[in-house]
């Protein structure tokens, strides 16, 4: 059976053999759990070359929901100790252990168009600064480009959590000597839980435009250079941010210098993360800190969804845009996109 990973995207062809599971699928549908990470570290702090480390480990749950959205929330969110061993963290040995919970488990969707995400809807309380660290999460789910998409090379423009932005793309297809991307650890124990998987593209063609079909293939890597220079309207965000530190603040200037995002697809994984970098001005000091964040999101499992699909109570719309304003989601909207 065939089931979305990504509208519009990615597809997976479960491998369920069994009748009484083939009904269980049938009720509730999927769910795809990956693993996410969130690396950050702020050196030159208090001296030179010193650099305090943070990392935050959480599950996100996503289940398709029509033809162009997920369901999600996260799950099993915590703040992780650096590695004492690790001289690159200034405080991996004197780290005071804290029970924050940066995200909750509330339900959120991810609305997408052929190009990637469009948009996300969310409970309109939502706090500001816990939308800001979905919306960069998430993020890593934004292809932006279509899947029929042939060139090797070619630039576009995709809005991300600083801005609508200038990326340069470069796609790498898989061949026999294909060699996967291996900056993030991968363990094959990971996928056991779940019924064997095969990733494959969604076909976009009309034919199939009302039913999943998959078009096989070994697998590509992407490499997407941001330029941070070059975001009509940009916004400045580092993950955890308040508000933006770019624009006529005295005591604090901060600007993002590079920004690099990596995916990987092959018929087994799908892999992707973000590295950013920039620095930091204050108005006391004249060293520059240099923030830095590296934001990974793993494929783990795919599994039967067990409950129905929740209902996102006063729900409100808002782009991937740091720091951007919450739109009402009005009763008849709800109704057409049930």
């Amino acid at each position: 059976m065939l089931v979305t990973i990504l509208p519009f995207f990615l597809v997976a062809n479960i491998t369920v053999d069994d009748a009484h599971r083939q009904s269980e699928w049938a009720i509730y549908g999927p769910e795809c759990t990956y693993d996410v990470l969130v690396n950050m570290s702020l050196a030159n702090v208090f001296q030179e070359n010193d650099n305090f480390c943070t990392m935050i480990a959480t599950e996100l749950k996503c289940r398709p929901k029509g033809d162009d959205s997920l369901s999600c929330r996260f799950q099993n969110s915590q703040i992780k100790r650096p590695d004492p061993t690790d001289n690159r963290c200034s405080n991996a040995k004197n780290y005071v252990p804290t029970r924050y919970k940066f995200v909750n488990d509330e339900p959120f969707e991810i609305r997408f168009n052929s190009k990637g995400i469009e948009n996300l809807v969310v409970h309109k309380s939502i706090l500001r600064w816990r939308l800001d660290m979905i919306k960069v999460i998430v993020s890593q789910l934004n292809i932006g480009f279509e899947t029929q998409e042939r060139r090797d090379r070619f630039t576009i423009m995709e809005n991300s959590t600083v801005g609508h932005c200038e990326v340069d793309v470069k796609i790498t297809r898989r061949d026999s000597d294909f060699k996967e991307d291996d900056s993030i650890e991968d363990d094959d124990s990971l996928i056991e839980e779940s019924d064997s998987f095969e990733i494959g593209f969604m076909l976009s063609n009309d034919e199939h435009a009302h039913s999943l079909s998959m078009e096989k293939f070994y697998g590509l890597q992407v490499e997407k250079i941001r330029q941070p220079k070059r975001c009509p309207h940009r916004t400045m965000y580092f993950f955890g941010n308040h508000k933006d530190y770019s624009h006529d603040d005295r005591q604090l200037y901060m600007d993002m210098t590079t920004s690099e995002s990596h995916i990987t697809i092959s018929k087994s994984k799908f892999v992707t993360y973000t590295i950013s970098e920039g620095t930091i001005k204050t108005a006391n000091k004249t060293r520059i800190m240099r923030p830095t964040q590296n934001i990974s999101l793993k494929l783990k499992r795919i599994d039967i969804a067990r409950s129905p699909l929740p209902e996102i109570q006063n729900p409100a719309s808002t782009s991937l845009f740091a720091f951007s304003n919450l739109e009402i989601v009005h009763e008849e909207i709800i109704h057409n996109l049930k």
